[in-house]
């Protein structure tokens, strides 16, 4: 069994909020830790072989527990038992998967179906590393990361605070005037215009375009156009990617 646990200089176990990382297999679980340790040294990152060392570590202030599932379809019996058991170890705190499925072998029925045992998003072999961490500030932010657009029955969604994400980036120094999303836009070399700015305000809280148009007065095809140019100027696939970029790039 293997536990890895930071602690202070002084001796005294670490009062951090942890990251944990769930993968049996000791080469890529140690190499994605000590990757988390450089990008999350507010965090301790904690790694265990398999769910049932949970009991382990019971007590630490878990804020996301990163699950490989390796080549095993999200639904697995497998799968599902071991969402099942950390949902029972863990009555809080968001899960993300790490697969090695192909975008197109992951279906939505798959991603309603996880979403209920807590899991918040899915990271591919093929993501980089930029998008993959990225993702983990999303999720540990109180948002979701699925890299396609998805509709999920998930009713203890927690829309992500755009003053959570700031606070996970490297500080900066910003006026106290400004607004919420300035602060994310300022990151970027990117010019957003106010509207943009709005638009891209209700896309890191998960809103639907319906939705946006109806908060933000706009017909759905003018929210269209907004998220395109958004996308084009972040350089983003799709809208959840364009999410992640907006609040990494800098």
């Amino acid at each position: 069994m293997t536990l890895s646990f930071s602690v202070e200089q002084n001796g005294l176990f670490d009062e951090r909020a942890a990251i944990v990382v769930v993968d049996r297999h000791p080469l890529p679980r140690s190499c994605l830790a000590r990757i988390l340790r450089n990008e999350f040294q507010d965090f301790t990152v904690l790694e265990i072989e398999t769910v049932h060392q949970f009991d382990s570590i019971i007590g630490k202030n878990i804020s996301l527990v990163a699950l490989n599932i390796g080549s095993s379809a999200m639904t697995d019996e497998c799968v599902l038992q071991n969402l099942a058991y950390v949902r029972r170890s863990l009555a809080e705190g968001p899960l993300i998967l790490l697969t090695k499925l192909d975008e197109s072998m992951i279906s939505d029925a798959m991603i309603s179906e996880v979403t209920h045992y807590g899991v918040r998003g899915y990271i591919t072999a093929s993501a980089s590393v930029e998008i993959a961490l990225a993702a983990l500030r999303l999720v540990i932010a109180g948002g979701a990361y699925f890299p396609r657009a998805v509709v999920v029955d998930c009713p203890n969604w927690t829309p992500v605070s755009s003053d959570n994400i700031v606070a996970l980036q490297p500080a900066m120094p910003m006026s106290d005037a400004a607004p919420e999303m300035c602060a994310i836009t300022k990151k970027t070399n990117v010019a957003f215009t106010e509207r943009e700015r709005q638009v891209l305000a209700t896309l890191l809280r998960g809103l639907p375009n319906k939705v946006i148009a109806s908060e933000l007065n706009l017909s759905p095809n003018t929210v269209k156009s907004h998220i395109s140019r958004i996308m084009q100027k972040l350089h983003a696939k799709n809208r959840t990617e364009a999410v992640v970029l907006s609040q990494h790039a800098g």
